[in-house]
């Protein structure tokens, strides 16, 4: 199983979004570099070291954004996405003025978000040219 911690290595977050994101989901890596990461906290999962997995976490108000979440295509189905995301909602449910989660989930992505414990908030949104959904879940 692969391993989950919150890192500083920004620069292996942004090379496993890269694959992900820019190399097979066509999104520019202007969108993804959007000058946020040296504000968040990043969540790293690693399998014997090498970098898998990511995603970050944003503070807004009470509010925690998660982001950025991607695992590289071998280490999908195998739980990796889903044990981050819980990593990160612990990251979050131990900060005290946090009562919140939000995201923007990719619309064929609803239904791993959903079984997290989010729901869907308003309309769906294009980001990054692609369909999203707002999705909240209580702290």
């Amino acid at each position: 199983m692969a391993e989950i911690t919150i890192t500083d290595d920004i620069a292996a977050c942004q090379r496993v979004r890269k694959i992900v994101f820019v190399d097979e989901q066509g999104i520019a890596l202007a969108e993804d570099l959007d000058g946020m990461d040296d504000q968040a906290t990043h969540l790293l999962a690693t399998d014997n070291g090498t970098p898998i997995g990511t995603a970050r976490v944003l503070e807004k108000g009470s509010t925690g954004k998660i982001g950025r979440l991607a695992v590289l295509k071998p280490y999908r189905g195998h739980g990796i996405g889903a044990a981050i995301m819980r990593a990160a909602l612990d990251d979050l449910a131990a900060r005290p003025h946090i009562t919140e989660a939000r995201l923007g989930a990719q619309i064929d992505a609803i239904a791993f978000y959903e079984a997290l414990g989010f729901t869907p908030e308003g309309d769906e949104f294009l980001d990054a040219g692609l369909p999203h959904q707002e999705m909240v879940r209580p702290l």
